[in-house]
């Protein structure tokens, strides 16, 4: 029987997109349906706890967090697990990272603030991007700060918990991300690389999606095999991996992220007859 449902947000719990009011209603359903009949859901992802608390608050039942992507583990409101780089380590990997491989963004989550942005490869054209990418997100943006001297003045503090490189935005550097992450983990075994598409993730050695639920469920006695997990991404790989026999992977990942899991839903809230086995009927409401 399935205690606990983690799932991922971007792509997944947010799928699809309703920019106005944050999670489909089909799905705040279930999660609403399943917290009352007595199950548990954690946000697994990797955005930071601001946002998390926001995403509790539209849900409007008790949730946990696991932010970061495994870096942040928050239980009941108390955070119960944070991990950091070590200050000049990080230093040393991003000046390696600018040397060898020029990437187009590096952006750091902070426990403070969740998106600083160093200054790369910029111009009129790509602030004006970024400027109409924020625009355009809706209920799912997030404050940027955009500045060399705040990146270093928050790097410098130590509270750093993920990284974000990005490489670039055609299908050939997403194809040369992919190859980028392969020799990073080989080159440093210090930390942790994750392929998202054209962006390359970073966390500390030991932290990922899997490893912050695996530390939650032995926190609260939770048996491994009553947890359900969902998906979409390159990141949430080694949830299904290591919950293999109950993990599913939204229909609109690419292939090499869908055959890593057991099983291939259409939206979250297909996992009603998993979560709430005895409810005869399921929402069928059209989307507003």
């Amino acid at each position: 029987m399935i205690e606990l449902l983690a799932t991922d947000l971007d792509g997944t719990l947010f799928h699809p997109k309703r920019r106005t009011y944050l999670i489909p209603r089909r799905n705040k359903k279930l999660i609403t349906d399943f917290v009352n009949r007595g199950g548990r859901v954690v946000l697994v992802s990797s955005r930071g706890d601001a946002f998390l608390e926001r995403t509790r608050q539209r849900l409007g039942v008790p949730v946990d967090f696991i932010g970061s992507d495994g870096t942040l583990v928050q239980i009941d409101g108390k955070v119960v697990r944070e991990n950091v780089f070590e200050v000049e380590s990080c230093k040393k990997l991003l000046e390696e990272l600018r040397r060898d491989y020029d990437p187009k963004m590096i952006l750091i989550s902070t426990r403070d603030h969740p998106n600083v942005l160093t200054r790369t490869d910029v111009s009129k054209v790509t602030n004006l991007f970024h400027f109409l990418w924020q625009m355009v997100q809706g209920a799912y943006r997030e404050p940027f700060v955009r500045s060399d001297n705040f990146f270093y003045q928050e790097l410098n503090k130590g509270t750093v918990r993920k990284m974000m490189i990005l490489i670039g935005i055609t299908k050939a550097n997403q194809r040369r991300a992919k190859e980028i992450t392969e020799v990073l983990q080989k080159r440093y075994p210090d930390f942790e690389f994750m392929w998202l598409n054209q962006f390359i993730e970073i966390t500390p050695k030991g932290c990922s999606k899997a490893s912050g639920l695996s530390f939650y469920l032995d926190y609260l006695g939770i048996n491994h095999d009553n947890v359900a997990v969902v998906g979409d991404s390159g990141n949430d790989v080694p949830m299904f991996e290591e919950f293999y026999e109950n993990s599913y992977c939204m229909k609109h990942a690419p292939e090499a992220i869908r055959s890593q899991a057991k099983n291939v839903v259409e939206y979250v809230s297909d996992l009603y007859p998993v979560l709430c086995p005895s409810e005869d009927d399921t929402p069928s409401e059209k989307e507003g």
